[in-house]
């Protein structure tokens, strides 16, 4: 094969590999959307926390981090009796919806 044709070759190939790794990209870019970012206002955003306790009085969860929510309305699953994640303190398990308090597992 004569110099020429080598060189002609090599650049037919890189030009072929260079298109295909463009395509790939092109193709991930269109694939993955909007990953991350802000859901749209039709989405249901749900937070999951889990927090020690430092008390519930009135109706109020208080836990250690400084922090109260209002329990009225919220679906509270209290699971202290059953097998305890420490003998000494409650663990509450929150579920957020949209930012909002809905359900608290106490462990």
């Amino acid at each position: 094969m004569s110099k020429n044709k080598k060189i002609l070759c090599a650049l037919i190939i890189s030009f072929l590999f260079v298109f295909s790794v463009s395509v790939v990209g092109a193709r991930t870019a269109i694939s993955v959307g909007g990953g991350k970012g802000t859901p749209s206002s039709n989405q249901t955003q749900v937070t999951k926390s889990s927090q020690f306790v430092k008390r519930i009085a009135n109706n109020v969860l208080y836990l250690e981090g400084n922090k109260s929510y209002d329990l009225n309305g919220v679906n509270v699953i209290d699971s202290t009796g059953k097998s305890r994640v420490s003998a000494t303190k409650k663990l509450a398990d929150m579920t957020f919806i949209n930012g909002a308090l809905k359900e608290v597992i106490l462990r």
